[in-house]
């Protein structure tokens, strides 16, 4: 499991699960946490290799489809999102 995180004020937290093929190793958590974590309003990256799911925590402005499609040019593919209570 990889895990990116600043700290946060909790109040106004979106989180969204992404499903994604392809994470395999440690190395595909650094690609995505690397390709993510300087995305404006994301505050924290959680990638479970065994899940293989990629939870988004952070500011309600960033963008599902922004993320789905970033994962995508780094040859992961999203196969469903779900947006968490925060």
């Amino acid at each position: 499991m990889g895990v990116y995180g600043l700290v946060s004020d909790e109040v106004n937290v979106k989180k969204v699960k992404f499903a994604v093929s392809g994470i395999k190793c440690g190395g595909c958590v650094g690609k995505v946490v690397n390709q993510l974590k300087d995305l404006s309003g994301v505050v924290n990256i959680n990638v479970d290799i065994e899940k293989q799911e990629v939870l988004v925590s952070g500011e309600h402005g960033f963008s599902n489809m922004l993320i789905k499609s970033m994962l995508g040019e780094i040859g992961f593919t999203v196969t469903s999102m779900k947006k968490l209570e925060a």
